[in-house]
């Protein structure tokens, strides 16, 4: 009996270990860290209505193979804690970040799912006038107060 709930309880620690290490890495719902690169093209920060001091922007950011995200950026440089949420609508997949409070002087970033770049339809050297950029929309709340700005938009591949 005794070799059996010896057994039974690793057996129950490695499958728990596999769940746990086999998850995939996802970034949305949560409220990231964010840290900026080349990779990254950004529209200027906006005030947001609600509160003087809280930037945002929307940004996107795609790397060198050719797969490309939304990602919406707040910073809280007003004098008080506020109440955000955000939402990410983007030809690469819509995601959403909940509620967070987000502090003095704190820089955070709501982002979209990752997907690969569609190749544009007709080559390059020939005019693809409806189909060459993809982009989204980015929705910031703060304190029940919503607004919205567009991402730059970014090239389909040439291939």
């Amino acid at each position: 009996m005794r070799k059996t709930g010896r057994f039974l309880t690793t057996a129950a620690a490695i499958a728990g270990g596999l769940l746990l290490t086999a998850a995939p890495a996802e970034a949305a719902p949560y409220w990231q860290s964010v840290s900026t690169s080349s990779n990254w093209s950004c529209a200027r920060t906006v005030v947001h209505t609600a509160k003087a001091g809280v930037g945002f922007q929307a940004c996107t950011v795609r790397n060198h193979n050719n797969d490309a995200q939304v990602v919406l950026v707040v910073v809280n440089n007003s004098t008080s804690a506020v109440n955000i949420s955000g939402i990410v609508d983007s030809d690469f997949g819509d995601g959403s970040c909940g509620s967070y409070s987000l502090a003095v002087g704190e820089r955070r970033g709501c982002f979209g799912p990752t997907s690969t770049v569609p190749s544009c339809p007709f080559g390059a050297g020939v005019p693809d006038d409806a189909v060459t950029y993809h982009n989204g929309t980015v929705r910031l709340t703060v304190n029940g107060v919503v607004n919205s700005m567009e991402s730059p938009e970014t090239q389909c591949v040439y291939g």
